[in-house]
């Protein structure tokens, strides 16, 4: 059965609105700046606990009991999310400038008692709360601009290692991040990963890659760092099914190779077996087989390109049966590990990744390779492509065809600290990321400081800019901000822009209607419980009262039969 719609209008929906957003707010802006604290929330995964100062993780953890003020701290938190997916860093800022700018307007437009009397004082000098959202938005645009003016490109990896430290609070994992960004550049992907050694490692590898297994432990060739590596491979790539049939198919119409490199999602025992005794009976790896069981279409289209291989799809019709030498790519290395947590093939050499010499015009000139083709393409999709989701996967496409790929394993003395790092090592890569994009403006908040004070003392934004640069001397102290200190453009950016944006539409709410969830057991019993102990207090509080009057009554006989008793003596 459907639950009875609730509905809050006008000041009373605009409280709920300041409490749910405050919850978020005050938790959120405690761990701004260099002295910022942490929070300890419940962990996931088997994981006992989480210590971070992320705001977007202390943001997107919250849920309010109370559906409107929930619905309000979704709202604002929508803000924060958007930061994220865009820039990866500045969810923190996003939250205190967003805060505090709600903070300011919101009261203004509650001092009247009702909407209508408002609006009619208001009318003579903004026209209403419309034009409060409109304002707004107009002075964000310009604030975005001015960022844009005072913003300075990323010119020296020197740079990038002081944004990095700054994000990480590490001068040497910050130095050690911004290498690794300078170099895989944007066109590189860096992926942040759990490790087990208790200290922090670091890998970059350049090459074409993507997720794979080592089928059978029996064709790891390198024991001391559990690989498969196969040399000078040629390969053939299908979405098939290898078992000992397909063996057979294979080797008669391709049979000869020196070696062979099969990538496929899954391989038979029967066919691993045969594999294996060739590989035994030669005392090499003669076939290299990569098991690939989460591969989709597109990602085989990117392996066929970086190989050179034709892709014999199953889906399409294609048979084994019409397999040629032709069909076959090659790598001249590629290497699997064999380990229980998701790792990557890296593939070297790729037939796709080499250029041809063209006449154009009857002169000979070298054109671009089949992956420098495919590289433009994707990135044209990304261009056009707005879905968050859908733009890291195809930068995760462009990453494992031709580009370097940094690998950053995390691993410290207890859970609690091992996520607390994993947490800002991710932001200091999104920071390295977010400035090779758009370049850097001044950190700590100063950035916005300055900007804030070229706008009038009545601007509705002013406080907000300078909320940031107030909140970490807050929760400093006091503490000077040096020239060192730099912020990525995008972030500020976005965290402006979203802060603003969510803010100036909260302040046009005139009611809120919020999912009535069904309530579980556990809240029933608690309201019994609630009725039980109303009902014992009322009880308690009747038989209170009647001891009491029973008392005064006593009192009073005592006094009249003192007064008779006076009387008789007198």
């Amino acid at each position: 059965m459907d639950q009875p719609t609730r509905l809050l209008f006008n000041n009373e929906a605009r409280k709920k609105i300041l409490i749910g957003v405050n919850r978020l707010y005050d938790a959120v802006r405690m761990s701004m700046g260099p002295q910022g604290g942490n929070a300890l929330i419940y962990g996931l995964y088997s994981r006992p606990y989480r210590i971070t100062n992320d705001g977007y993780t202390i943001a997107e953890i919250i849920e309010l009991k109370d559906e409107f003020e929930n619905l309000a701290a979704r709202a604002f938190r929508d803000a924060a999310n958007r930061t994220n997916l865009l820039a990866g860093d500045g969810t923190t800022a996003t939250c205190v400038i967003g805060g505090k700018l709600l903070n300011d307007v919101l009261p203004k437009i509650m001092q009247a008692e009702s909407t209508a009397d408002f609006e009619k004082i208001l009318k003579r000098k903004t026209e209403g709360v419309m034009d409060i959202k409109r304002k707004l938005l107009a002075t964000k645009d310009i604030i975005v601009e001015k960022l844009k003016e005072v913003s300075k490109k990323v010119e020296t990896k020197e740079e990038l290692v002081k944004l990095a430290t700054i994000s990480v609070e590490d001068a040497e994992l910050g130095k050690l991040i911004a290498e690794m960004s300078w170099k895989v550049g944007l066109d590189g992907y860096i992926d942040i990963l759990e490790g087990f050694k208790g200290q922090i490692e670091t890998e970059t590898i350049e090459g074409t890659r993507f997720p794979a297994k080592v089928p059978a432990k029996v064709f790891v060739n390198n024991l001391a760092r559990y690989e498969m590596v196969g040399d000078d491979v040629p390969v053939i790539l299908t979405n098939f099914t290898v078992d000992s049939a397909f063996m057979a198919v294979l080797n008669a119409k391709i049979g000869g190779q020196p070696k062979l490199c099969i990538i496929a999602p899954d391989f038979k025992d029967n066919a691993l077996i045969s594999m294996a005794q060739v590989n035994k009976k030669n005392a090499q790896l003669i076939y290299v087989p990569v098991k690939v069981p989460s591969l989709k279409t597109v990602q085989f289209e990117d392996i066929k390109v970086a190989s050179g291989a034709r892709f014999i799809n199953k889906d399409r019709g294609d048979k084994i049966e019409n397999v040629t030498s032709a069909d076959l790519g090659f790598f001249s290395k590629i290497v699997v590990k064999d380990a229980d947590t998701r790792e990557d093939a890296v593939a070297l050499g790729g037939k796709g990744t080499r250029r041809q010499n063209a006449k154009v015009n009857k002169e000979e000139m070298e054109v671009e390779s089949v992956v420098e083709a495919r590289v433009r393409e994707l990135k044209e999709a990304i261009e056009n492509t707005k879905e968050g989701g859908q733009k890291e996967l195809l930068r995760r496409r462009i990453a494992g065809l031709c580009s370097a790929v940094g690998i950053i394993r995390v691993s410290k003395d207890s859970e609690g600290e091992t996520y607390y790092w994993k947490k800002k090592i991710e932001d200091a890569v999104y920071a390295c990321r977010a400035a090779l994009q758009e370049g850097y403006v001044k950190g700590g908040g100063l950035a916005l400081k300055e900007i804030a004070e070229t706008l009038p003392e009545d601007d509705m934004l002013r406080p907000a800019l300078l909320a940031c640069y107030e909140q970490i001397q807050e929760n400093a102290g006091g503490i000077t901000i040096g020239e060192d200190v730099i912020d990525p453009t995008k972030a500020i950016r976005c965290a402006v822009e979203h802060a603003v944006s969510v803010v100036a539409n909260l302040a046009t709410v005139k009611v809120m209607i919020p999912h009535e969830r069904e309530g579980t057991p556990m809240e029933g019993y608690e309201k019994v419980a609630n009725a039980i102990k109303s009902y014992v207090w009322l009880v308690a509080k009747e038989k209170g009262i009647a001891l009491e009057n029973e008392e005064e009554i006593a009192k009073d006989e005592m006094a009249r039969h003192d007064a008779i008793l006076r009387g008789t003596i007198n």
